[in-house]
């Protein structure tokens, strides 16, 4: 609470647990530091649910995280947030940057990733490999044609989106104004041919 016993709204942080297994330790210590930061300030804390993998999300690891954060002594504002009940507004976010022409489809499988990597060194990222962009060269009829028959995923064009929002930058506690470059990522997956959002 702030001074006058008021939430500030402006601090707002979240918990995200896959209830696809009991929480670890690791999940109980970042639940603990995002829940401390956020009271310390008077800021909400949330608990959303990822639980749009439905081949391995059971309402019983629900059930589980949920008793378990009781027990830590944590609670969360407001109602628990299912990812799996949100996915008419990430379908309009979808829409909206495919409007602005941020999104593009792409075909590549991984096996298709696997043998750009053996035709010859790709760029790196922090995390190996990235995606060079092969489908976002593609004519956009021709694209367009594709994305109606065949399975796809929908990329962000990093570098477009950059231009359109300038740095990516933000001022932390501890250690001041930081910056990050997304294009160090290529072209990230935004919306796969399999989940409603990644």
């Amino acid at each position: 609470m702030t001074s006058s016993g008021q939430l500030n709204r402006h601090i707002v942080v979240r918990f995200a647990p896959s209830p696809n297994g009991l929480l670890h330790l690791g999940h109980a210590y970042a639940a603990m530091v995002a829940h401390d930061f956020a009271r310390s300030r008077g800021g909400r804390f949330l608990l959303r649910i990822e639980d749009i993998d439905s081949g391995r999300s059971r309402p019983e690891f629900v059930t589980a995280i949920m008793d378990d954060l009781r027990w830590l002594g944590l609670d969360w504002d407001g109602d628990v947030i299912f990812q799996s009940r949100r996915l008419e507004s990430y379908a309009a976010a979808a829409a909206r940057l495919r409007a602005m022409g941020l999104l593009y489809p792409c075909f590549c499988t991984r096996s298709d990733m696997r043998k750009l990597q053996e035709d010859g060194p790709q760029p790196e990222g922090p995390d190996g490999p990235i995606y060079t962009g092969t489908c976002r060269h593609l004519d956009p009829e021709l694209a367009r044609n594709r994305a109606a028959t065949e399975p796809h995923s929908w990329r962000l064009d990093v570098a477009k989106a950059a231009a359109m929002t300038g740095p990516l930058e933000w001022v932390d506690e501890r250690h001041g104004k930081q910056s990050s470059d997304p294009g160090r990522l290529g072209d990230v997956i935004l919306v796969p041919k399999d989940t409603p959002a990644a």
